[in-house]
């Protein structure tokens, strides 16, 4: 019985190990959203530029580029970015509902409606963003540019 017993216990504290394993690893980096994204913070501005998991951010527009709804919020990732959340701006006004999803849920269907002036756009900030440097760029728009911000402290 007490050959069971530490067998039964090693077995429980591997299953264990390996649970807390998974939970430590980081998840992968995807890459960005697109490659060619630029940074360009003379092109779309972030207010506020340093904000906390659950917050939002107005985009600005400057020169008032047009951009759809949809933008891509991506982390760095030493020298690359990793795509990690899609954000839906309430860009077109009253009524226009801010949302985000995870990048790896797959495919998001988004309305092809352009926007125009110089914003705010609002975005949300996912509670589930880890602190870190990020770039919010436009994800259905040409040119695609980002610009950058911080989540946490």
């Amino acid at each position: 019985m007490a050959r069971f017993s530490s067998a039964a216990f090693l077995l429980a504290a591997l299953v264990l190990l390996t649970a807390c394993s998974a939970l430590l690893d980081p998840p992968p980096v995807r890459g960005p959203a697109d490659p060619a994204a630029a940074m360009a913070p003379d092109v779309i501005t972030a207010d506020p530029a340093v904000v906390a998991p659950g917050g939002v951010v107005g985009l600005g527009f400057p020169d008032g580029t047009t951009r759809g709804v949809l933008f891509v919020l991506e982390r760095r990732a030493g020298d690359t970015w990793d795509h990690r959340y899609n954000l839906l701006s309430d860009g077109p006004g009253p009524g226009w509902e801010r949302a985000w999803h995870p990048a790896d849920e797959g495919p998001l269907a988004v309305e092809d409606i352009g926007v125009g002036g110089p914003g705010p756009d609002r975005v949300p900030i996912p509670e589930t963003a880890e602190p870190g440097e990020y770039r919010i760029c436009t994800g259905n728009a040409a040119p695609n540019v980002c610009t950058p911000i911080r989540i946490g402290g």
